[in-house]
């Protein structure tokens, strides 16, 4: 098994993002002697079978689920290891749950790749990588007053039913696809060169989805895909 501080995996489903995030690992951390890629769970698992990881990019919403168990086989496996998450969210919603699954970073892939090599750069001097919008959030979590358990149990009652009440829709697979692209907040034309398709038809693909979901904005598609777990 190979060395794992000098190895690091990216995780990534789509192929231009994890093809820039494989290019701009060296210049980050020159030591790196292997950078594997995959771009499912399943796939990351299969090379973890092979080879030890001592830092790691994924991103938190994939084909077959999110990152969260993984995140945390990848630092049992070893426990020194970054595991960054790199994805175009940074709400409560995403932030937390990764850092609570054992990241150790969680940058933006929406930022200029000059500012995440100097993230990433930061990582050889004990520092997280943590996108300044981040490191923020969680500042001001911890910054936040304390609810009652009063209040708590309200929120939690409120939000289990506003769970009940949701009545799911149905979407086709290019329809989910369509879906999960706006979510990581390309619009129609970029959807439509990632998937091989005719802008027009991905088009269409919006339109009926939003019918199906009743929403008219890319803002509540995406915050759509993001309540189905298909995007990190």
């Amino acid at each position: 098994m190979t060395d794992s501080s000098v190895c690091a995996l990216v995780v990534e489903d789509l192929d231009e993002p994890r093809q820039w995030l494989v290019e701009l690992l060296p210049t980050a951390i020159p030591g790196l002697r292997r950078i594997d890629a995959a771009a499912t769970l399943a796939e990351a698992r299969a090379l973890m079978q092979q080879h030890s990881y001592g830092l790691a990019l994924v991103d938190w919403g994939l084909p077959d689920g999110t990152a969260e168990s993984l995140i945390q086989d990848l630092t049992r496996a070893c426990p020194d290891a970054n595991v960054v998450v790199a994805t175009i969210h940074d709400d409560d919603t995403h932030v937390f749950p990764a850092l609570r699954a054992g990241a150790t970073g969680y940058i933006l892939k929406s930022q200029p790749r000059a500012v995440v090599v100097a993230q990433l750069q930061g990582i050889e001097r004990g520092e997280p990588a943590l996108s300044p919008s981040v490191a923020l959030r969680v500042l001001k979590h911890f910054h936040a007053p304390v609810l009652t358990s009063t209040a708590q149990a309200a929120t939690v009652f409120v939000a289990s039913r506003a769970e009940d009440d949701a009545v799911p829709q149905h979407l086709s697979q290019r329809e989910v696809d369509v879906l999960r692209l706006i979510g990581k907040g390309y619009n129609a034309p970029e959807a439509a060169r990632l998937l091989g398709i005719s802008a027009h038809t991905t088009s269409s693909y919006v339109r009926d989805i939003y019918r199906k979901l009743g929403i008219s904005s890319r803002a509540e598609a995406a915050m759509e895909a993001a309540r189905r777990g298909l995007v990190g």
